[in-house]
């Protein structure tokens, strides 16, 4: 199913401006009879044999600039700006002025530039926040540079920071009659993008989501309102850190579409914070994290999907149908799991026989028959998986695990060649009682020469008192010799069953043994051991195997 989504649309500021000129430090002036040049001579420059500056100071010489500093003239500086979210602009005696004049008269003079102004007013100054760094800017400049029609000219005061407010009752209120408008009944959508430009609020309160505690308020207020949200649109509101948003996954469970494009994200680990959303939907688009992927957009869809398994549409694109193992909308396409994969039925036959005859004298006490099951140039590796429990390596020496093994010689002496070597290292293996209910089998390659067999299943280790299971996975290339087949290859892979592992046996073994009316098993644990089967079980077992591996 598909969804679509349509959400509701730093110096002081108080320098003179009267100052004709600034003495330098000994710095000596020397005036003609004449009074028509005034000369500055630094006294530090003489000795270095430098010009004297002079500054002209006839009749009709215009006096030195206010900003007149070390004998040069300039214009007067304004303190730099630094990239902030937000920004305070205060209008000293602004409050003499009407709100809409002010405004109007500050777009006209930086216009292209507009603003959205949150509005105050004190005794005697107006103020007012923006969001935009070239707006600043702009206004800045403005500062004494526009004359109002009594003759006052505007001072403009421009620096970081954002407003100060309380989170009450009247607040909450009024948030709840601002969505109203922004909630979209029939897609169950709420649209809170660029909220704190909502015009039901910005006139009385600044409810920038990017603030944690306003982000944490309004959440709370939808979430006592609308618990059963699908889709939510945070677009445009200078979210930078989203790890509040890890609130999501508990207000919101039915939550499936997100849109958090235009906003600050940097980095794509930040979406772990909402991880756990089961989206079909998300937005990114507008966030300085997609820049790292302009042109790696497979890198870009793979690190999202990675986060949100069921995602079927990213950015407004649409992505292939994703494989999750715990989706129910078409569970036909998973097939149910079988114990056994084989195409050939004369195979099958051939593998069920084949197998039943070598586990039987694999469990005996006399492994020496197995000469026979081993062609005479055969080939036997053994690897062994130590992670979880080290007292495997105790009982099983001959271990090829070529990620611990990295001698060669050591390698190739692992490595069991010609018949005779094969069965002398299995014959010195520990006895075992392979739990044959337990084996699947698939057959993945049959020709005229060959056949390819790969076994899992569970045995019981019998030279330890605690006789403990072990899980094994053992690979055989069998090939015809005369009238009968023997192995060519073998490759046996041990390792201790986990919990999750031992909890299934459990259950399969249980289940079997309430069919045959035979008394239910043990409970399995990592220390906890399975009891022997019945010999008349086993015994039978062995002569159904042909019929058990299905």
């Amino acid at each position: 199913m598909k969804h679509r989504v349509s959400f509701k649309t730093y110096t002081p500021d108080n320098l003179a401006r009267n100052l004709t000129f600034v003495n330098l430090d000994d710095d000596i002036p020397m005036t003609s009879n004449n009074n028509s040049r005034h000369v500055i001579m630094n006294s530090n420059n003489r000795e270095r044999g430098e010009h004297w500056r002079t500054v002209p100071r006839g009749r009709n010489s215009r006096m030195p600039n206010r900003n007149f500093k070390r004998g040069q003239s300039g214009s007067r500086r304004l303190p730099p700006l630094r990239e902030f979210n937000w920004y305070r602009v205060s209008i000293p005696y602004g409050q003499k002025y009407e709100r809409d004049f002010i405004i109007n008269t500050l777009l006209n003079y930086i216009a292209p530039d507009v603003f959205v102004p949150i509005y105050k007013t004190s005794a005697t100054d107006a103020s007012f926040y923006i969001d935009d760094y070239k707006t600043a800017v702009a206004l800045q400049n403005c500062d004494y540079k526009i004359k109002m029609s009594d003759g006052f000219k505007l001072q403009v005061k421009v620096k970081p920071g954002f407003p100060v407010y309380d989170i009450d009752d009247k607040l909450k209120e009024r948030l709840k009659q601002a969505m109203v408008k922004r909630y979209v009944q029939d897609t169950n959508a709420l649209n809170l993008s660029k909220f704190y430009l909502d015009s039901d609020l910005r006139s009385d309160y600044f409810c920038a989501l990017f603030h944690p505690v306003m982000m944490m308020t309004v959440l709370d207020v939808v979430a006592e309102h609308i618990p059963n949200l699908e889709a939510l649109s945070l677009e445009g509101n200078k979210l930078q850190n989203i790890e509040r948003l890890s609130i999501l996954t508990k207000k919101f469970s039915k939550l499936k579409i997100l849109y958090i494009g235009d906003n600050k994200i940097r980095d794509i680990h930040q979406l772990d914070a909402i991880k756990d959303l089961k989206l079909e939907e998300l937005k990114l688009t507008g966030n300085p994290v997609c820049n790292k992927y302009k042109s790696r957009q497979n890198d870009y869809v793979s690190d999202v999907r990675r986060r949100f398994s069921r995602l079927l549409r990213l950015d407004g694109t649409e992505l292939p149908r994703p494989i999750v193992f715990d989706m129910m909308v078409e569970p036909a396409i998973i097939p149910s799991s079988q114990r056994m994969f084989v195409q050939d039925a004369k195979a099958k036959e051939i593998a069920s026989q084949f197998l039943q005859q070598y586990f039987t004298i694999f469990d005996s006490e006399n492994r020496q028959p197995l000469l026979d099951a081993y062609n005479e140039h055969a080939s036997f590796s053994m690897t062994i998986n130590t992670f979880n429990n080290n007292k495997l390596n105790g009982h099983y020496l001959e271990n090829r695990n070529l990620l611990r093994v990295n001698d060669t010689i050591r390698r190739e002496k692992f490595l069991k060649q010609g018949r005779l070597p094969v069965v002398s290292l299995i014959s010195e293996m520990p006895r075992t009682r392979h739990l044959l209910n337990t084996f699947t089998m698939d057959i993945s390659l049959v020709t005229q020469t060959m056949m390819f067999i790969t076994i899992t299943g569970y045995f019981q280790q019998l030279n330890i008192k605690e006789e403990p299971i072990r899980y094994f996975n053992r690979t055989f290339i069998i090939v015809p010799e005369g009238e009968r087949y023997c192995i060519r290859n073998e490759q046996l892979h041990i390792s201790q069953p986990s919990q999750v592992q031992l909890k299934e046996l459990h259950q399969q073994l249980n289940q079997l043994n309430a069919q045959q009316t035979q008394s239910e098993m043990e409970t399995l644990s990592s220390t906890e051991v399975v009891k022997p089967i019945a010999t008349e079980l086993y015994d039978e077992l062995k002569k159904q195997m042909a019929f058990t591996i299905r």
